[in-house]
């Protein structure tokens, strides 16, 4: 199904909700006229859009396959904090709406009032989630407390927006169109979430096992995996995975990383891990035999998805380089002669991963430059410094404006990158990027 065909699907879907205030218009209409009715009516609204947007969030964030190949993963990944700042914007305003033209902002505390308690409720753990995940950082919450909390108060939102829905409003309380929707929609979400949840279980039907555990640079550990079956784990250069390993040294919670290996050299799968947080810092004590299992492979990030003789820029900042370090991997195993300029900045050489590996790439590699950079002063004759604009432009004076040009790196260095290269003339088509942070 095509980007176009989903789009006006959800559209159809969101157009069909919000005619129900309209085509079953319940009782508490029939008595608003002027600006009270039309708040009322825009208030259920802005519910039911937000109950749809809330149904919407457990695909966006259920790493499936099949919108990872139209949409890419990272990409779903940002559409679902952008809802998440509508959602929380509908919620709040939903009561405002419907409470208005009844003179408060207030709900009785009466027992025939409680789908409307149900909602101040579902209101509560909507903005109590929405804060926690925007500022878990600052509030110092560690990432698997945080996620077990999100995954949890998901499924419960899901269960009290059904419930305040069906039991709100006449629309939806009698049996009818609007009812059997929303009992249809839950059951769906309900099934797919069980269907999400249950990753983990067919994670372990294939599993891999740890075979070769090696520092790779400052604070950096290579790990290589083996197929503990017959297990055929296909993948494109630049894509990534969720993996999770059984381990007495390794907390058993699954974290994306890039496959630094290359799908050209089989029998054989490497991630490239930066001691970065409580969980990568433990990595490094993996023991060889230690069982691993993988989701994925994800993402639409490698020179694949690109027209074949399209020369390449790629640009990385620190263990961003592994996306395209699988890309040149794979380049140097098909002999492709294109031209390829490597930025690659880190702040030392100490830093950096592979360097003796790099070399070798650079010697196959006939249409390779490759450019190291370094954020701390060098000695002399090193290049040292930020990649600013003035500096891209002298690295990339020659480069072919309709180049493809690769990003991956800290957020920050990327978002300063990207703007930069819109600057000097790149295409924001033509300009890809992988985050870290999923």
């Amino acid at each position: 199904m095509s980007i176009a065909a989903i789009g006006a699907l959800l559209l159809l879907v969101l157009a069909g909700a919000l005619t129900i205030p309209f085509a079953f218009e319940s009782p508490s209409m029939w008595y608003k006229f002027g600006m009270e009715k039309i708040s009322l009516r825009a208030g259920k609204m802005l519910g039911l859009t937000a109950g749809l947007l809330i149904f919407l969030q457990l695909p966006l964030a259920g790493r499936l396959k099949s919108l990872d190949r139209i949409f890419s993963l990272p990409g779903l990944i940002r559409q679902h904090r952008i809802h998440a700042w509508a959602i929380a914007i509908l919620a709040l305003a939903h009561p405002i709406c419907v409470l208005l033209p009844e003179g408060t902002l207030i709900v009785p505390l009466e027992m025939r009032y409680w789908p409307e308690w149900i909602g101040v409720g579902l209101l509560v753990f909507i903005l109590g989630q929405f804060v926690v995940s925007r500022w878990r950082q600052p509030m110092g919450i560690a990432f698997h407390t945080w996620l077990r909390f999100h995954r949890i108060a998901g499924l419960l939102v899901a269960g009290l927006l059904v419930v305040h829905v069906l039991y709100v409003s006449e629309s939806f309380s009698e049996s009818g169109l609007p009812r059997l929707s929303v009992t249809a929609a839950a059951t769906a979400f309900l099934l797919f979430w069980l269907w999400v949840r249950s990753a983990g279980l067919r994670m372990r039907r294939k599993p891999f096992l740890v075979s070769r555990v090696e520092p790779a640079g400052a604070d950096c550990t290579c790990v290589e995996l083996t197929a503990a079956t017959q297990t055929l784990f296909s993948y494109v250069p630049g894509q990534f995975a969720w993996v999770s390993f059984e381990s007495a040294a390794v907390v058993p919670e699954a974290h994306a990383f890039t496959l630094s290996s290359s799908p050209s050299r089989p029998g054989m799968l490497q991630f490239t891990i930066r001691a970065c947080g409580d969980w990568t810092r433990t990595v490094a004590r993996l023991s060889i035999g230690d069982r691993a299992f993988l989701q994925g492979p994800f993402g639409r990030f490698g020179h694949l998805y690109t027209d074949p003789d399209r020369e390449l820029i790629m640009i990385a900042g620190g263990i961003g380089i592994t996306p395209m370090l699988s890309m040149l991997r794979f380049m140097a195993d098909r002999g492709d002669p294109r031209p390829v300029t490597l930025i690659w900045s880190n702040r030392g050489k100490e830093n950096a991963v592979y360097t003796d590996e790099m070399d070798d790439l650079a010697a196959k590699l006939t249409g390779l430059r490759m450019i190291p950079i370094f954020t701390r002063i060098m000695e002399s004759g090193e290049r040292s410094g930020r990649l600013d604009r003035k500096t891209l432009e002298i690295m990339l004076k020659g480069c072919s404006r309709s180049s493809a040009v690769f990003v991956c790196g800290p957020p920050q260095m990327m978002r300063q990158v990207i703007t930069d290269l819109k600057t000097l003339s790149f295409p924001a088509r033509s300009i890809f990027s992988e985050a870290f942070g999923l």
